[in-house]
């Protein structure tokens, strides 16, 4: 017997098999990135329609041509800061640990 699957079901079956054959360590990382795809599908549906490609690169020019005319040190202090919000946050999470970047 010739069993053919619709292209969901087999990509169902084969993310099953996947999952199944990861350590027990990666498994919560399976879990975190599940939920993580639930709350931007959820962020989604409760917004407006999701920007479109050419919206997201106009916004992107916009953007680099607003950091354009900003000091060069200006923007190392913000990159900076971003990146402290970033290790912050990652560390609340209990992703990343403190640690100086040039010994890492």
């Amino acid at each position: 017997m010739n069993t053919t699957y619709p292209r969901e079901q087999l990509l169902i079956r084969h993310a099953i098999v996947e999952i199944a054959s990861l350590p027990d360590d990666d498994l919560a990382i399976v879990v975190e990135i599940v939920n993580y795809l639930k709350q931007q599908r959820q962020a989604v549906a409760g917004s407006a329609t999701p920007p479109s490609a050419a919206e997201i690169r106009t916004q992107a020019r916009q953007r680099a041509n607003l950091l354009r005319a900003m000091p060069r040190q200006a923007l190392v202090t913000q990159f900076q800061a971003l990146s402290e919000r970033i290790l912050a946050q990652a560390m609340a999470q209990g992703t990343a640990i403190d640690g100086d970047w040039a010994r890492d």
